[in-house]
């Protein structure tokens, strides 16, 4: 072969070449003469094995937020209305038993930070006594539009939470019938009326052996 004819023969290879890859389909993601970063989102399919395990992920962040608020409330309930979860009130014994199986737990699965977690905890049961009554809801300090609207109103402002009023008015109240009943005082009525008092309590998740 020549060299006009090796010149002929590589120009047609070349061609061949830039055909092929002009015809070769782009991957549906990518766009022709588009950089990778102006790709809208929404043109990006990302594979079902990232979905499936995104969703298992949230699905665990989910059902482990709600279980350390249900675990928070069980201490609540069990503490016989100690309220070691705020300052200054120290542990019964109950609970600093418990406090230590959950450090166990905690470092059986190798969780990072177990002090951090017993801190959420504390957080929740602050936020489940205050929403039971068992704590009084701060209250914020009256602004002027407020007392303006209180006075041409005429109605008092009520602050409380309906819980803690309850606790406060229906639980001296069933508190004094304890120990009517125990005196022996109280009509068949009366003791009826009693045991709807400690029903409402317990609604509120109060409990009944507290009020003594």
């Amino acid at each position: 072969m020549n060299s006009i004819d090796f010149s002929v023969y590589l120009v047609y290879i070349m061609l061949m070449v830039r055909q092929r890859k002009q015809a070769e389909p782009y991957p549906p993601n990518i766009v022709r003469g588009q950089p990778f970063k102006e790709i809208a989102m929404s043109n990006i399919t990302i594979p079902a094995a990232i979905v499936e395990a995104r969703q298992a992920e949230l699905s665990a962040v989910a059902n482990g937020y709600g279980a350390r608020i249900q675990y928070a409330q069980s201490l609540v309930d069990n503490s016989e209305g100690v309220l070691w979860f705020t300052d200054g009130v120290k542990m019964p014994p109950l609970i600093e038993a418990e406090k230590e199986e959950y450090y166990k737990g905690l470092k059986a699965i190798k969780y990072s930070n177990p002090s951090n977690a017993w801190k959420m905890v504390k957080k929740y049961c602050v936020e489940y006594a205050t929403q039971i009554g068992l704590i009084a809801k701060e209250e914020k300090p009256a602004t002027e539009a407020d007392k303006a609207d209180s006075a041409s109103s005429g109605d008092a402002r009520h602050t409380k939470s309906f819980s803690l009023r309850v606790l406060e008015d229906v639980g001296g109240i069933f508190k004094a019938g304890q120990r009517l009943d125990k005196e022996g005082t109280l009509t068949v009525k009366e003791k009826q009326c009693l045991t709807h008092l400690g029903s409402a309590l317990s609604a509120l998740g109060i409990d009944l052996a507290t009020l003594k």
